[in-house]
């Protein structure tokens, strides 16, 4: 899937990263997705479902955070955009983290 499509299809305010690794030019999030915040949601469904995503073939990748990647924990959402397949995804904890790098596919399981 494109990045671009993920983004316009999947609301990702207030869901939560449970880890992120970069490693050989891959870029993996897992998180815990809001799934009431979809469209699709109906009343009665589990309200969030794990989710990994796997940005295929990233470059420049570039954390910006006074904490380290590892040091993540269900560190909240704010938003996640993909302008000219630069992805940016902003986190917030105590503090705001963003992360950013060029990405055209995302793998969803």
């Amino acid at each position: 899937m494109l990045v671009t499509e993920l983004v316009k299809k999947i609301n990702f305010h207030d869901s939560c990263v449970n880890e992120l690794v970069y490693a050989n030019g891959i870029v993996i999030l897992n998180i815990d997705l809001c799934m009431w915040k979809q469209k699709e949601y109906q009343d009665g469904e589990p309200e969030l479902k794990k989710v990994t995503m796997k940005f295929l073939n990233s470059i420049n990748y570039n954390w910006d955070s006074e904490k380290r990647e590892k040091d993540i924990d269900y560190d909240s959402i704010i938003n996640i955009t993909c302008e000219e397949n630069t992805v940016k995804i902003v986190l917030s904890d105590e503090d705001v983290s963003m992360l950013t790098f060029e990405c055209r596919e995302v793998e969803i399981d």
